[in-house]
């Protein structure tokens, strides 16, 4: 009984560490940032921020390490290019891999970053994918009616 205590403690705090991590690069669950990264090798991903900036980061790892940000691109590739000691082909296809990562958006009402091609309103233009959800765009909506009155 006390050792499925312990391991249900221990799933718990794995899991508030990684919803941790999520809050710490900006985004509202662990599962969104996760969704909003490409994993670039053995659970090491990254993720392109909506400030420009690109954040590496090993979920496995996040106890002992921190995210690690870099200011652009060229910044990054270098970095993991000396990371995983890349060939001049493995290096192409980080290349080519990272131009089509999404850059992430910062939403308009709770300030989360989110991957705008994630989102689905229906029909509508890029600009104005400025919600990270629903929920976000109804609740600005209903503050912004509220404000008026």
């Amino acid at each position: 009984m006390d050792n499925m205590d312990l391991k249900e403690m221990l799933d718990e705090i794995d899991r508030a560490l990684m919803e941790n991590l999520a809050a710490e690069i900006g985004f509202p669950s662990f599962e969104k940032l996760e969704n909003s990264s490409e994993c670039i090798y053995d659970e090491y991903h990254v993720t392109y921020l909506s400030d420009g900036r690109w954040v590496w980061w090993n979920p496995q790892k996040y106890k002992r390490e921190d995210p690690v940000y870099f200011d652009n691109k060229e910044a990054i590739i270098e970095f993991i290019c000396d990371f995983l000691k890349l060939d001049d082909n493995q290096l192409y296809q980080l290349k080519k891999g990272l131009s089509e990562v999404p850059q992430m958006r910062k939403c308009f009402y709770c300030e989360h970053e989110f991957d705008p091609t994630q989102i689905a309103y229906g029909e509508v233009e890029d600009h104005q994918k400025k919600y990270c959800s629903t929920e976000c765009a109804m609740e600005a909506i209903m503050g912004e009616i509220k404000d008026d009155f």
